[in-house]
């Protein structure tokens, strides 16, 4: 991970996840039992102090009960550079 680069980034995505995650009406405790991750986890993710793994991405959607899709269809401001 670069951390300078990746820093920023990683804040975001993490600050949209716990928006969603508690638009959901779910705790990270409630989260975790509903797929294979820990509260420790979620929490590390969702204060962007972690970087992630697809795979991990994919047990925070299931958790969620959305598509993985619904979750990467946002207007994140790193995207910005590839317009």
């Amino acid at each position: 991970m670069n951390i300078e680069r990746d820093f920023e980034r990683l804040k975001e995505i993490g600050k949209f996840l716990r928006r969603t995650r508690q638009g959901c009406g779910l705790s990270q405790d409630q989260l975790a039992s509903r797929c294979d991750l820990t509260k420790s986890n979620i929490s590390n993710i969702e204060n962007g102090n972690k970087d992630f793994n697809f795979s991990t991405f994919l047990e925070y959607a299931k958790g969620l009960n959305k598509h993985p899709k619904e979750l990467l269809d946002n207007d994140f401001a790193f995207l910005k550079a590839w317009n």
